[in-house]
């Protein structure tokens, strides 16, 4: 029986036998062809709707083919169904209604010349000929693979209990007024409980955990698709058969297109097959579904004595299926974003190594300085106390401090000698050339002035603005160190490459001047394995010691360093 808040005619007979309900949503009813409220016939062309089923390991996709009319598929989006694969042509293919005055019409497929072309049931179609359609056709329109079918009918038998001496009176089996008072605060923890889970695993097993202590039904289950094939099985289950389920395949077909409701199934035998060879006495089973996606199906079954009214059991797991479905799109719409940032960083991270490339390119001296720089800046970072958000900013920061070398001529890179005033001034504009590069860059908001203020003094008298101390951003400091522990520990074209040791003696000499004497101090203290790591070279000595005139107590030292961080970037 499918119920998709419809109104149900339940019509009794005599004391002790059984009642018959035909089930009659109006709303359907109206485009059915079938009898309406008031007994009238309404001819229309829905007996003639099928659905284009796409199946996939997160749930199904449906596709409505109203008749009569043309369904456009493609790429484009002009058509009635829009395929984004890119292996899908812009204007694909169409479904065509074709009227028959014997049976009524048929939906028929054109391909439209594709580039990957369309098959039905594994065979290719000719270009512009066109081929008639049958329920459970296989189509694959490119790539993506689709089942041609019909909607279950829309009026079944259901028995739903012995009946009592009345004539006949109406219910609303799934309408939310249906719900019972008890069951209203249950919804709300069932909703928290489900809204609270951190996997799809985990929103299945809130669910029926929650129904099975509610429901009074002996078997509940959350189904769904876990194979390309379709098969639909129980991903979660409660009750005395927990790791077998008594499921019924037609039940579950049914379902797929609305909610099913089924009590003493000896009278539905005809409808759902398995239920008596299951013993199956009640069977609710209620969609998971939010729009067009489809993700499983809550499943209730029961074969021996039932005292609890199926009217409001079934409002409840339609709730639950509801807030279910909610928390499932939610989950998806979040790793569809996560997988979508994921990608964006990969390709600015490839973007960002590119223009890095191209640096290493002018300069063969220099290869690696940048990735050895962003290394140090982030071992720097976090020895200093930040935390691994700010100490990732510090090596973004070191990947592509240099990166306005670009625009500074190879032979002044190059050139082994002492370089002129002019070729100096070259040199000095790449760290404002970098900055313009980057600029426009959002993700490069963050670290500008680390790129900007690299090669500023801690005394003043650096580049390009000169300016002194704590008015050096704390990024720009913090890249000036990694970025001459590398210069000093790699050969280059004036001159050999320094011992660690050495390096990191000249660093703590310099500190107050040219260096941050609180970062200073941070660098020397680390391990020298490694620093020496990032080099990529096994030289030890004794540790390097700072000038007494910026000694400082490490944990000062890092409180100042760390409050000063949380300010800037606050």
């Amino acid at each position: 029986m499918r119920v998709l808040g419809s109104r149900n005619e339940r019509v009794t007979s005599s004391p002790g036998t059984e009642m018959v309900v035909r089930v009659r949503n109006l709303g359907i009813a109206r485009k059915s062809g079938i009898l309406s409220a008031d007994g009238n016939c309404v001819t229309t062309h829905a007996s003639y709707e099928h659905w284009l089923v796409h199946r996939s390991d997160t749930g199904d996709v449906r596709h409505r083919l109203q008749a009569p009319g043309i369904v456009s598929v493609g790429r484009g989006a002009a058509n009635a169904l829009v395929l984004t694969h890119p292996a899908v042509s812009r204007d694909h293919a169409a479904f065509e209604w074709t009227p028959d005055p014997v049976s009524g019409g048929t939906w028929r497929i054109t391909d439209h010349g594709s580039a990957s072309g369309t098959r039905v049931n594994d065979v290719q179609l000719v270009a512009f000929q066109s081929r008639p359609l049958s329920p459970g056709d296989r189509v694959a329109i490119g790539p993506m693979d689709f089942h041609f079918q019909r909607p279950a009918p829309l009026e079944s038998q259901t028995i739903i209990g012995r009946a009592q001496p009345r004539s006949t009176e109406r219910i609303d089996a799934l309408a939310p007024a249906a719900l019972e008072a008890k069951h209203l605060d249950a919804v709300l923890a069932i909703g928290a409980a489900i809204h609270a889970a951190q996997d799809e695993q985990a929103i299945a097993d809130a669910a029926i955990d929650a129904i099975a202590r509610i429901s009074g039904f002996a078997e509940v289950a959350f189904v769904k698709q876990v194979s390309a094939d379709g098969a639909l099985v129980a991903v979660a289950s409660r009750g005395p058969r927990a790791c077998h389920v008594r499921l019924s395949q037609s039940v579950l077909a049914r379902a797929r297109l609305g909610a099913v409701v089924v009590s003493d199934a000896g009278e539905a035998a005809d409808a759902h097959h398995t239920l008596a060879r299951l013993s199956l006495a009640r069977v609710v089973c209620v969609p998971v579904e939010l729009g067009n996606r489809f993700f499983g199906l809550l499943y209730l079954a029961d074969g021996g004595a039932f005292r609890t009214p199926l009217e409001p059991v079934a409002a409840l797991v339609r709730s639950v299926a509801a807030v279910a479905a909610l928390a499932l799109a939610n989950m998806e719409r979040l790793r569809v974003n996560a997988q979508l940032e994921a990608e964006q960083r990969a390709m600015f991270d490839g973007t960002m190594h590119a223009l890095i490339g191209t640096i290493d390119a002018k300069d063969p001296y220099t290869r690696g300085h940048s990735a050895r720089v962003a290394d140090f800046a982030h071992l720097l970072a976090t020895h200093a106390g930040m935390n691994e958000v700010d100490a990732g900013r510090a090596r973004l920061c070191g990947l592509v401090h240099d990166i306005g070398k670009i625009g500074v001529s190879e032979e002044v890179l190059r050139k082994p000698g002492k370089l002129t005033d002019e070729e100096f001034q070259q040199i000095a504009a790449h760290p404002v050339i970098g900055h313009d590069i980057l600029r426009g860059i959002p993700q490069m908001s963050d670290i500008l002035c680390g790129v900007m203020h690299h090669h500023e003094r801690f005394a003043g008298g650096g580049y390009p603005h000169g300016i002194s101390g704590e008015r050096i951003p704390l990024l720009g400091r913090l890249i000036s160190i990694a970025d001459a522990l590398d210069a000093m520990t790699t050969n280059r074209t004036y001159r050999s490459a320094r011992p660690m040791s050495a390096a990191l003696e000249e660093i703590a000499r310099c500190a107050g001047t040219h260096f941050d004497p609180e970062l200073a101090k941070v660098i020397v203290s680390i391990d020298r394995r490694k620093l020496q790591a990032i080099v990529g070279l096994h030289v030890f000595s004794a540790p390097a010691t700072l000038p007494p005139h910026v000694a400082m107590t490490p944990e000062a030292s890092l409180a100042r360093i760390h409050q000063e961080f949380t300010r800037r970037t606050a």
